[in-house]
């Protein structure tokens, strides 16, 4: 069955109904996940990021909505530090990470297109399963 039209709203980064990632990456608010989109807020204090990785199954987007965010991939590469109304396209096998390095909360979007992985059904539910950490 086709994917139907959703409607979603993010409350904030205050809100309860985001979910805790740990101590050193923050929290993420789910806004879309179906089988071919993932759109999350992850929000994060100074520090807080994600490690250098890479996804298997997705190209992406993040647009900082406030706070800055400094991206980074393998070595002394830097893609760039990010403000508010900023973003950086991330295709798949891409290998990045990012933290954040204002005072301010970073607030940032995430969307996700799901491709799919030779061999790998996708499976029902939240969860990517191609993902690699390196």
């Amino acid at each position: 069955m086709p994917n139907e039209v959703k409607r979603f709203n993010y409350p904030g980064a205050a809100d309860p109904g985001a979910r805790d990632r740990g101590p050193e990456k923050g929290r993420s608010y789910d806004l879309l996940y179906n089988d071919s989109m993932v759109s999350t807020v992850q929000i994060m204090q100074r520090g807080q990021g994600n490690a250098l990785h890479y996804h298997n199954d997705q190209d992406g987007y993040w647009l900082v909505l406030s706070g800055q965010a400094r991206f980074f991939g393998e070595g002394d590469t830097h893609f760039g530090d990010l403000s508010p109304m900023e973003g950086i396209y991330t295709p798949r096998y891409t290998r990045y990470g990012f933290e954040c390095i204002s005072d301010e909360p970073l607030q940032i979007l995430r969307v996700s297109q799901l491709r799919p992985v030779e061999g790998r059904p996708r499976p029902a539910g939240r969860g990517s399963p191609g993902i690699a950490v390196t």
